[in-house]
């Protein structure tokens, strides 16, 4: 789950409106001010436009066609986040003969990358074009695969397994794979994105049916072509323009998404380690249904704030909206602590065997785990990510600090599930005590 600026907001505006001038009010046009163009340039009628001004609909009919919009961003995207799931379910066998530092290390040096390029490559897309965004995300990524080969090669054999080479090539791919789907984040290209994924689909689809395929060769092949699709920007760019300097705010911006995509790669690793089977421990289920339903989720927070502020005629009318937002996105985030809670009580219940308990605590780290991301990227959504961050990064933290500070600790997945309950609560407060900085649209445009 990554939160991209919407369309709107990174499309500048080539004229700017007169100051004091409603963008759509019927007005005779002053002395000194920019001339209001004919109905024929803009399509629009002035009469009819100002009509539907009175009645309180003109730009509830302008959002209408795009009213669920953030629907269909939610699903395009978790049908892209299901790329680099795929590409793991084809590849089980290579990575079974690899040690299990090597898919971890994989994730945790991917999905960090992943999460600053994608926020700092946002920002170059709006400034300098795709191109730049997609040559700022293949540099990247390129001195994280850099990275990783140094690693390879200076790592003892206990930690990557016999096979050097093949543990290579599985980072190699997996870092392939990321990139494709940053760059296709953030040069707009997810819908493209999904159908060029679809050999990855299949190739997992007969996988997990038993079919013999050359998946060795076929996988490496179908990652390749999707990542040729996603950085397309590099090869058929009209104009080359250079990467601009980040500022101080997206720097600062660029640090905190660091944070929290190496503390969420982090859990994750914690609790498949500390489950009882592995990679066949049952707490990523949860994840896979609870991020469509919570990237929809944030998409509405979005969007209904974003609405808001379009249609309130006051401040203390858009207040009002907000906080009734605000109210249901907190009930949205409620099923996950609930659940999870439920599960970490019964994992304790009487009846529960000591060999059993971890069967339930899984899930329900799962379940938490799942929570504390929509906190964290609905706080970024919300411009806090300083605070996001600082979410992110407790559960990580606190987990490694509490066998030092209290040795008699239940255990390793015990302790991670406590700490994920208590982030999650603690996320809740900060959700509820923090207000959003969405703009409006038309702030957006006077701002560019």
């Amino acid at each position: 789950m990554t939160i991209t600026t919407p369309r709107s907001d990174t499309n500048r505006a080539r004229r700017r409106p007169a100051p004091g001038v409603p963008r759509h009010a019927l007005v005779p046009t002053l002395p000194g001010r920019f001339p209001a163009p004919p109905p024929e340039a803009t399509g629009r009628h002035p009469i009819l436009e100002t009509a539907g001004a009175v009645l309180g609909k003109h730009r509830g009919c302008r959002r209408a066609p795009a009213e669920r919009a953030y629907l269909t961003t939610a699903l395009v995207r978790c049908c892209l986040y299901l790329g680099p799931v795929s590409v793991a379910a084809a590849a089980a066998e290579p990575l079974g003969r690899v040690a299990w530092p090597v898919p971890l290390a994989t994730l945790l040096l991917g999905w960090t990358a992943a999460q600053t390029l994608t926020s700092t490559g946002v920002a170059v897309a709006g400034r300098a074009g795709t191109a730049a965004a997609a040559r700022l995300v293949g540099g990247g990524f390129a001195a994280v695969a850099l990275l990783w080969c140094a690693l390879i090669w200076v790592a003892p054999a206990g930690l990557i397994g016999p096979q050097r080479g093949l543990a290579l090539v599985i980072g190699l791919g997996g870092l392939t794979t990321l990139s494709t789907i940053t760059a296709a984040l953030v040069t707009r290209a997810e819908a493209a994105l999904v159908a060029w994924s679809l050999p990855c689909w299949l190739l997992a689809a007969a996988t997990l049916a038993g079919d013999t395929l050359p998946v060795g060769t076929m996988l490496p092949a179908a990652v390749l072509v999707a990542a040729i699709r996603a950085f397309r920007p590099l090869v058929v760019s009209g104009v080359r323009r250079r990467i601009p300097r980040p500022t101080g705010p997206e720097l600062r911006r660029s640090a905190g998404h660091l944070i929290i995509g190496a503390s969420q790669a982090i859990c994750v690793g914690v609790l498949w380690r500390a489950g009882p089977a592995g990679f066949a421990a049952p707490f990523w289920l949860p994840l896979l249904i609870a991020v469509p339903i919570l990237e929809a989720l944030i998409g509405w927070h979005t969007d209904r704030l974003r609405t808001g502020a379009d249609l309130a005629r006051s401040d203390a009318a858009r207040a009002r909206h907000d906080r009734r937002v605000a109210v249901v996105t907190l009930a949205g985030l409620l099923p996950p602590l609930a659940a999870g809670g439920a599960l970490l009580l019964a994992a304790y219940g009487t009846a529960v065997p000591d060999g059993a308990r971890a069967t339930l605590l899984a899930p329900a780290g799962g379940t938490l785990l799942g929570g504390v991301f929509a906190i964290t990227f609905l706080l970024t959504a919300r411009d806090r990510t300083a605070l996001a961050a600082t979410v992110a990064a407790a559960p990580p933290l606190v987990t490694a600090a509490l066998p030092l500070l209290a040795p008699r600790t239940a255990g390793l997945l015990p302790t991670a599930v406590g700490v994920l309950a208590a982030t999650h609560v603690a996320g809740l407060l900060a959700v509820a005590l923090t207000a959003p900085r969405t703009r409006s649209a038309a702030d957006t445009r006077r701002a560019s």
